[in-house]
């Protein structure tokens, strides 16, 4: 019987099995295995990210 993941990643979608280090994102709640992951689950997803923490505001 296999172990259920700890969590996957949301790049390569690869088991994270607990024990191991992962990179979290706390604003999408999402894992990345590692930075080249991350950079390319970013990349894909910065218009989301420049939507939550961007805003016009007046000076």
């Amino acid at each position: 019987m296999t172990a259920k993941p700890a969590a996957v990643c949301a790049a390569c979608n690869a088991n994270l099995p607990e024990g191991r280090s992962a990179i979290y994102d706390s604003l999408f709640e999402v894992y990345a295995c590692g930075s080249s992951c991350w950079s390319e689950w970013y990349a894909e997803n910065e218009a989301g990210y420049k939507r939550r923490w961007t805003e016009a505001v007046d000076l």
